[in-house]
């Protein structure tokens, strides 16, 4: 399965977040540094070290700013603090989908379907990844817009193969636009395709699980 992909939340700066992210390595850094300059001073003072000791402090700024971009990453960014502040949305999980696709000159709904999707997420990386009876899709690039007092849109680019067995389905690219609740359990949405396959419709989405 292919891995995640960078995602874009419109009005949300990550450069902010890796500023404060820098100035925390920093000091901690600095305080750990100090802590045992200081136990070190100390020690000697008591005797519990009889001869002058040289320490090599590899805890610098650097490693405590990866460790912090890590966690808040996999973990920070979707806890109800941050959230509150940053307003990202958490999709992590499994959707049931129910999806009609739509004669583009009549209007009518030519065929209906269903599918399961998952949405793979962190605070920098995304993937939306989709299995129906007769083909797969997953997301190539993605953004998700927040509507104030209404929900969320995530909108994704992705490319659908179909399963081997269906010579009549072609490999193309579609563009997928959902508009999530507030709570964000459940999801309205449109797609169109284009480049080998040339349908468009309508989803309604339910969540079916969170991610862990």
């Amino acid at each position: 399965m292919a891995s995640n992909h960078e995602y874009a939340v419109i009005g949300h700066s990550r450069a902010t977040v890796g500023r404060f992210l820098g100035v925390g390595a920093g000091l901690a850094s600095s305080g750990i540094a100090l802590v045992i300059a200081s136990a070190i001073t100390y020690a000697e003072r008591w005797g519990f070290l009889q001869a002058r000791a040289f320490w090599t402090l590899p805890l610098t700024a650097t490693i405590f700013y990866t460790l912090g971009h890590l966690a808040f990453d996999k973990w920070a960014w979707r806890t109800w603090l941050v959230h509150f502040v940053l307003d990202i949305p958490d999709l992590r999980g499994k959707w049931d989908c129910i999806g009609e696709t739509i004669d583009p000159l009549t209007g009518e709904v030519q065929y209906n379907w269903t599918a399961e999707v998952t949405i793979s997420q962190g605070w920098e990386k995304i993937r939306i990844y989709s299995e129906t009876e007769l083909s797969r899709s997953r997301s190539v690039a993605a953004s998700v817009l927040v509507e104030e007092d209404v929900g969320y849109i995530l909108m994704y680019s992705y490319r659908n193969e179909p399963r081997p067995g269906e010579p009549e389905l072609k490999a193309h690219h579609g563009y997928a636009e959902w508009h999530i609740s507030s709570d964000r359990s459940t999801a309205e949405a449109t797609y169109f395709n284009g480049g080998g396959r040339y349908t468009g419709g309508r989803m309604k989405l339910t969540r079916k699980t969170r991610g862990n």
